[in-house]
């Protein structure tokens, strides 16, 4: 009896490798529905407190390293309310002989359309979400440590390589990420970061669902982890323009988020930024630097019906500022420090940024230049900011036939304006009328008027014109039509920070 059933057993086994000889050699797949109840089960131990669930087909590839391919993955978090991680589709080639050893030796992992939820909040309707069109890689697990070799993260025109460790051994868990690639797409990458549910959302409603998934981000990331992200490009590209070489480095380290550089190489200039935030108590402090030099803003101009043709110039600027406050959102409305811009536009058109300030300078110079029948030399400002209230130390805006000269204040906790501008002509005339402007309002919407008291003055001075306009003539009481007495170069202003120290 135990003969026959030895040789039953041998018959089985034969067949079973024969069939799976059979299958490998024709390269085909079969359905492992089967297999349903005992991934979920190990992946759920694995995963826990997350949940995964399995709503799509699952197919097996029997081969000397099997492959596992499922569809319509969903990993649930423990409070139902908070939106999900999905995977379009997730392949598993798994090295057997790495059981044996006690580790887990995943020689591809290839998930499609991958969607990951950052820092979601209950009740919230929208949020940020990471959006990959594919990442692969080979994935070791060993004791507490994960290791994501030969990493690709592909989204669009977009192909980002390297390696990624995780160690959830100390406490916050240990993160290092490496990334680089020959070339980044910006507008690709920008897909990165999608916003969920907001195909009804209005633009105001979109910002602030992403400023407080920034607020949620960072305190988490500062509580949960340490280690560093780093990115290298040999070219960075943003709406067809070129920005030449970049590299990102973002470490956690001891409480600790920094952006320890961001630099990008535009042709003929240079941007370059560093921050940090930290805890302060039960608030965050928070230090930033940027410089910006020599570069070509054109491309940042929405095109428009009104407006077919993009601005072109260049502007150059300087920031430094430091704060503390309960939230990142609330930080600029806390800020101390300086900053300082200037603006070389050379073929000045209606122009529509993203920005509400830019818009704002740019439509003040066009209607400037078109009012005096005059082209802009430049756009100079020198701001000290005080608690999160920006005020001018010197503002100026020089055209070929008037200067305009004007005090500002920019209050970023109340995102209000006030801004009192004095325009003079380059050459004393006769019966010209010098109006002050002044532009008040918040940062969505401000308005232009005449500065009270600016009419009774600008009467006087068009009435007395011809007494003092000769004299004016007379005592060489003239501007330069060029402005080279207030614009500067751009490759000189704002000053280097160390050349602004010694000053």
């Amino acid at each position: 009896m135990l003969k026959r059933i030895l040789k039953y057993l041998s018959l089985l086994v034969a067949a079973l490798a024969l069939a799976w000889l059979v299958v490998y050699l024709a390269g085909w797949s079969i359905p492992a529905g089967f297999l349903r109840a005992g991934l979920t089960e190990e992946l759920n131990q694995d995963l826990a407190p997350l949940r995964l669930t399995l709503e799509g087909p699952i197919r097996l590839t029997p081969t000397l390293t099997p492959t596992v391919s499922m569809s319509g993955i969903k990993v649930v978090r423990p409070n139902p309310k908070l939106p999900v991680i999905t995977l379009g589709c997730l392949s598993i080639k798994v090295s057997l002989l790495s059981l044996l050893h006690g580790d887990l030796n995943l020689e591809n992992v290839t998930i499609s359309d991958l969607r990951v939820p950052l820092a979601p909040e209950p009740g919230r309707k929208q949020e940020a979400a990471l959006h990959f069109s594919q990442v692969s890689g080979r994935l070791l697990i060993s004791g507490e440590q994960a290791r994501l070799e030969n990493l690709v993260l592909r989204q669009e025109h977009s192909v980002l390589t390297g390696r990624m460790t995780l160690d959830t051994k100390p406490d916050p868990v240990k993160l290092v990420i490496h990334l680089q690639s020959p070339q980044v797409d910006l507008d690709s990458l920008s897909h990165v970061v999608a916003l969920e549910d907001a195909g009804s959302s209005s633009e105001p409603e979109r910002w602030r669902a992403i400023v407080a998934t920034m607020d949620t981000a960072v305190e988490r990331a500062i509580k949960m982890v340490q280690g560093e992200l780093v990115l290298k490009t040999d070219h960075v590209r943003w709406r067809g323009e070129n920005f030449g070489r970049g590299q990102l480095r973002i470490t956690a380290k001891n409480r600790r988020l920094s952006i320890e550089r961001l630099e990008l190489e535009p042709p003929g200039g240079k941007i370059f930024l560093r921050n940090a935030t930290w805890p302060v108590g039960k608030e965050l402090g928070s230090s930033l630097e940027m410089e910006v030099r020599n570069f070509s803003y054109g491309f940042l101009t929405r095109e428009t019906p009104t407006s077919p043709m993009r601005s072109r110039g260049v502007l150059s600027l300087r920031l430094s500022l430091t704060a503390q406050a309960p939230k990142v959102s609330g930080l600029l409305g806390k800020a101390d420090g300086m900053f300082q811009v200037g603006v070389w536009p050379k073929d000045l058109k209606t122009a529509s940024f993203d920005l509400w300030a830019a818009n704002l300078l740019f439509a003040l110079l066009d209607s400037l230049a078109s009012k005096t029948g005059s082209h802009v030399n430049c756009a100079v400002g020198d701001f000290v900011m005080e608690k999160g209230l920006m005020t001018s130390k010197e503002l100026i805006i020089d055209t070929s036939k008037v200067r305009v000269k004007g005090e500002a204040k920019l209050n970023f906790a109340n995102r209000t304006i006030s801004m009192n501008l004095q325009p003079r002509a380059k050459q004393p005339q006769f019966f010209n009328l010098e109006t002050p402007i002044r532009i008040s309002g918040t940062f969505e919407q401000a308005s232009a008027g005449v500065s009270p008291g600016g009419l009774l003055g600008s009467v006087i001075n068009f009435a007395t014109s011809p007494v003092f306009a000769p004299l004016r003539r007379l005592f060489g009481d003239t501007l330069p039509e060029a402005g080279k007495d207030v614009c500067r170069s751009p490759q000189t202003w704002p000053p280097a920070a160390a050349a602004s120290k010694d000053k």
